[in-house]
Parts: structure tokens; C-alpha cells; sequence
């Protein structure tokens, strides 16, 4: 076989130098990769020719760099995350909403953007750097499973543009390994991550330490008539409004207090996640018993791109209503908003430990249609440089 591309000059491609350059920015991290190898002159029998020309830069370097992110980051961050055109040329219908949406998440009140949100930028040396992979970390206080507290990671990288597969890998890892550092920094015991099938860097994150920890299910309901429930008395359902706050987020903490890893919420983040452009008022719907709130239902509206779909972010009763069936009212109340509101179909996560919920989500026409998958690493001193 002849050799061909990246690899014509014998480099292996698992081959790579992590080197220190003598002038780096304070708060970044370069990983080099280049071929200590000249390029090689490939002779074809007569006839013959390659449909894609060797590359003549086979020795040029391809860098890295992991730095913390800035507000002037903003504009091209948004561009990584949602394009506003398709490949076709189009400009993407769905793209506003989906950056402002971003946009909030990274403006959430308590995170340190600059130092929980990591830039990757590859320089082959032909242009200006070029994003290619970010790395989110949502510090969570202390709770019952660490007194330490736990930061989940959120990463996604995207194939560069000399060798892509080589690129990807050596990209997402330094990600990786730039999201543990920023953990110990933190004064964190714990690191997750979610993977969505088909769960591609399960090997990899094993490799760092990383162990299975729990499985979410992904339900999904559609086309199916929303059962009737009738609404006991002295029960009503009402939107919320702004002088809402202070009880949501009370009832929210209550109902979640205890379960795995939960991280309560702050009356300025249920203020700031409820004027979100996936969310609306009328979308967080309130179950009041006389003048006491029971529980709640916090819906979602987005495209996935082609449908409109319907999300229940979050259901909630608290403690002393729990029992009663009251949580088939509330949830029936916010599907018929998402319903109204042009959702083609309704789908939400839970834990798959938590069979009560399963069943209730199940006596209401939703299935299961997929698994998310938490891994975890307990950190010890050198957690970042095993990975």
C-alpha cells in the first residue's frame, strides 16, 4: 500500500512532544505535536496518481493551547457552539435562541467565568489561532455523597483541521486534564461527567481514573392524548411571576435535599434561570394548595433542529404533599403547556434509581428512549497528570 497523507514520512501517529515554549501566557497551556521527520518523495508507477496530493508540511507544527476564558471569548465561543448558518449557507433559524441561551448559562450567577469555563485554540501555524473546544466546570457545594463538593465537567471538542481523528483526541484529553486542575482548585473531592451514547470516551475516561457512577433515563412522550386529572379541592394551578422566587427555590431545595449530588439552588439563580430564552413564566408552572405552594413544574421549549420539543427540566413537591398522587397534577399541568405551546413531543431525564418517579412518568404515556451515563473520579494530588 502506498503511503499517503499525514503518515507518508513513517510518523507514528500516537507520536507527540509535550514541550514548555520559553514564552507562554500565565494562564496557558500548550501541547505541541510535530514530526521530527522530513517529507517524503512518494514515486508512483507510470500511470498512476494520487487523488489527493500529499502534504507538503508534513514537518510544520501543530499547537495547542488551553487558556482561561474572556469576555472578549464571547463572540467566538457562540460561533463554536451554534453556528449561525448551516452548512448549507443558510442562516439557521434556531441560532438565536440556542446562543442566548449559552450565553445565560455562562452568565449564571456564583460561576467564575473567566476561571470555569476553559478555551481550546489549535495554531498550525498558517493563520490566526482557531477555537476548537471548550471545557465548562460547574463547581456544586459539599453534600452527603463528599464533604468536599464535586464539579461536573462539561466538555466538547471539535476535529482539527490537519488530522482530525489525532487532533480530536489529543484536544478533548487536555480539556480533560485542564478540567481536573480547575476541580483541585476549587477544593473539590469529586469530578463528573456525562456521556451520551454512543458513550465514545467511556475508554478514555476509564484510563484517567474515571469510574461509572450512575444512569439517568432519557423518556420521551408524543402523540398521545394527556390523561385527565382531576384537580382535588382546594387545589389550583397558576403561572409563575417574579414574586414567585423566594417559595420556588425553597420548594426546589426541599424536594431534592438528600438525593445524589444535588446542588441547591440560589434565589439568584432561579431568578436568572426563569427569564432564560428556553423558558418562559408561563412555563414554570405552580401547584398552590390555598395559599401554600405544593409543588411545581418547570418546562423548557426548544428545537432539536428539525421538531419542536418539549422538555421538563424539573418537578418538584414538597415534603409534606409528597404521597397523595399530587405530582400526576402538576405534571399533567405542564405538559399541557408544552403541548399549547407547539411541542412536538415532551422528554425529560431521571435517575434510574428513582422508581417512584419512573412509574409516575410511565402512567403518563412517557418511555424510555436512552441512557445517560455518570462517570466519577475521587481525586487525589495527582488526579490532572494521570489522565
Amino acid at each position: 500500500m502506498l503511503p499517503v497523507g499525514r503518515n507518508a514520512g513513517g510518523v507514528n501517529p500516537r507520536r507527540f512532544h509535550r514541550r514548555r515554549p520559553a514564552h507562554r501566557p500565565a494562564t496557558g497551556r500548550r501541547l505541541v505535536r510535530r514530526s521530527n521527520y522530513p517529507p517524503r518523495r512518494l514515486r508512483l508507477p507510470a500511470g498512476h496518481r494520487l487523488a489527493h496530493p500529499p502534504r507538503a508540511d508534513l514537518a510544520a507544527r501543530i499547537v495547542f493551547t488551553i487558556r482561561n476564558y474572556a469576555e472578549d471569548d464571547l463572540p467566538a465561543l457562540l460561533d463554536f457552539v451554534v453556528p449561525l448558518h448551516q452548512n448549507d449557507g443558510d442562516v439557521n433559524p434556531d441560532a438565536a435562541v440556542h446562543r442566548s441561551v449559552f450565553a445565560d448559562i455562562m452568565r449564571l450567577p456564583g460561576r467564575d467565568q473567566r476561571r470555569d469555563c476553559l478555551l481550546l485554540f489549535q495554531d498550525s501555524g498558517d493563520g490566526a489561532p482557531t477555537l476548537q473546544g471548550f471545557c465548562l466546570v460547574f463547581p456544586e457545594p459539599s453534600g452527603k455523597d463528599s464533604p468536599g463538593g464535586r464539579c461536573v465537567l462539561n466538555i466538547h471538542a471539535a476535529p482539527g483541521h490537519v488530522a482530525p481523528g489525532e487532533d480530536y483526541e489529543t484536544g478533548w484529553r487536555g480539556l480533560l486534564r485542564a478540567g481536573l486542575r480547575r476541580t483541585q482548585e476549587t477544593g473539590s473531592s469529586v469530578a463528573h461527567i456525562a456521556l451520551w451514547p454512543p458513550y465514545e470516551r467511556a475508554e478514555a475516561l476509564a484510563a484517567g481514573g474515571f469510574a461509572a457512577a450512575r444512569v439517568y433515563w432519557n423518556m420521551t412522550w408524543e402523540n398521545q392524548a394527556i390523561p385527565d386529572v382531576e384537580m382535588p379541592d382546594g387545589y389550583r394551578v397558576r403561572s409563575f411571576t417574579e414574586h414567585d422566587v423566594a417559595a420556588l427555590t425553597a420548594t426546589h431545595n426541599s424536594t431534592f435535599a438528600g438525593t445524589w449530588w444535588f446542588a441547591p439552588y440560589t434565589e439568584a439563580q432561579t431568578a436568572h434561570r426563569a427569564r432564560m430564552a428556553n423558558t418562559s413564566y408561563d412555563g414554570i408552572k405552580l401547584l398552590f394548595q390555598d395559599e401554600q405552594l405544593a409543588g411545581y413544574c418547570w418546562t423548557l421549549l426548544m428545537s432539536d433542529g428539525q421538531r419542536q420539543q418539549g422538555v421538563i427540566g424539573s418537578i418538584g413537591l414538597a415534603p409534606e404533599f409528597r404521597g397523595g398522587g399530587i405530582s400526576r397534577l402538576i405534571l399533567a399541568a405542564g405538559m399541557r403547556h408544552l403541548r399549547s405551546a407547539g411541542a412536538d413531543y415532551i422528554r425529560l431525564e431521571v435517575d434510574g434509581d428513582n422508581a417512584p418517579a419512573i412509574r409516575l412518568y410511565q402512567s403518563l404515556g412517557f418511555q424510555k428512549a436512552g441512557e445517560l451515563h455518570w462517570y466519577e473520579h475521587r481525586l487525589a494530588a495527582n488526579a490532572a497528570s494521570a489522565v
